[in-house]
């Protein structure tokens, strides 16, 4: 990271000041409505600490990201597919409509981000979509392990494919909660659940029926 003057002294403790006063301006502002003065007045340092430690607000911007990141990885673990989905539906799609739940109602804006095209070559826009293609690859870790072997040996990237439908339930859910749609979350999760959980039974099945019929026809 590139700084401009030792004349302010580099903290952890200076540096979650501001990421904290951004991530609360963030959620309230958003992306054009939060200013450098303002995450100085909010953090309680000088503007010049800030540009130290951040050159812009893409770069502040672009940090937050990776801050609200490592919370996220902590936060969406589980032993099985109900669990990921619950935390990712009902906990960060769901929550995201709170202010006060600033680390989830950020992922609200950092999706924006990735719709925004006129954000093209932004660094805090390259950097949520860098994260994403990340929070993908964590989420096939985690999902592919409940996925028979069976299904797996058959089609390799069947996990991946659950991945991918699980994150457009919540990409979608994330939408639904920011228009106010009136939505009870938890019970969404649970049938999303649900239905990855059928189409996984029904691949198993499947391949085991074309098993069987196999074995018979030998």
């Amino acid at each position: 990271m590139t700084r401009r003057s030792r004349a302010h002294q580099s903290t952890p403790g200076n540096e979650k000041a501001i990421l904290e006063a951004a991530l609360t301006l963030a959620v309230t502002a958003g992306y054009e409505g939060t200013t450098m003065a303002e995450v100085a007045r909010l953090s309680g340092l000088p503007v010049g600490s800030v540009y130290w430690h951040f050159n812009n607000k893409e770069q502040l911007f672009a940090e937050l990201i990776e801050y609200c990141f490592e919370q996220w990885k902590a936060d969406h673990t589980g032993p099985t597919n109900r669990d990921l989905l619950r935390r990712s539906i009902a906990g960060s799609a769901g929550g995201s409509v709170d202010p006060e739940n600033r680390a989830e109602a950020f992922w609200i804006l950092a999706l924006l981000f990735a719709l925004e095209k006129r954000l093209a070559g932004n660094l805090a826009r390259e950097k949520y979509l860098d994260v994403r293609k990340e929070m993908f690859e964590l989420m096939v870790q985690r999902v592919e392990p409940q996925v028979p072997a069976s299904v797996l040996a058959v089609d390799p990237a069947f996990g991946r494919k659950m991945v991918v439908l699980g994150r457009a339930l919540t990409d979608g859910f994330y939408i639904a909660a920011s228009a106010g749609d009136e939505i009870d979350f938890m019970e969404f999760a649970d049938l999303s659940a649900t239905a990855v959980e059928a189409l996984i039974q029904r691949k198993a099945a499947e391949i085991e029926g074309n098993l069987d019929a196999a074995d018979a026809e030998s």
